[in-house]
């Protein structure tokens, strides 16, 4: 007789937190800004809002340093976005923003950074979408 090998049944993993904001592109953490406002609707918003306006100028700052060359700032720019993105957690962007300061202030494997900045960019564009649709509604 044969054995059989049966793999087990795949395990559901649901989404338990209900500060994990998500849709089938983008998953976002603000857990964060709940557990230190309180629950405060009003300064969440205002600090998600911050967020959108404040990223897109440190992600240029990011790619106008990256095509000088100019690593400190890259670093500069990039530890500026690990701040913010360590409160408002994208999935994915917080790990590339790393990396991105990781690599430029050690000069290390330095051609992966204009990916880095890409995929960075990408991801930036769909939480920026999302999170606008979000929390401009209860405006």
């Amino acid at each position: 007789m044969l054995a059989v090998n049966k793999s087990p049944a795949p395990i559901l993993v649901t989404n338990t937190n209900p500060h994990i904001i998500q849709n089938k592109e983008i998953a976002i953490d603000v857990s964060l800004l709940y557990s230190v406002s309180g629950n405060d609707e009003s300064f969440i918003r205002m600090m998600v809002l911050t967020f959108l306006k404040t990223m897109p100028e440190t992600i240029k700052k990011i790619e106008e340093s990256l095509k000088k060359q100019d690593w400190e700032n890259v670093y500069r720019s990039a530890h500026f976005a690990k701040s913010s993105l360590s409160v408002i957690k994208v999935a994915e962007m917080l790990d590339w923003v790393v990396q991105v300061e990781v690599n430029a202030k050690n000069e290390i494997d330095l051609e992966l950074l204009p990916g880095l900045l890409e995929k960075i960019k990408q991801k930036f564009a769909a939480a920026e979408e999302f999170l606008s649709e979000r929390f401009n509604e209860q405006s």
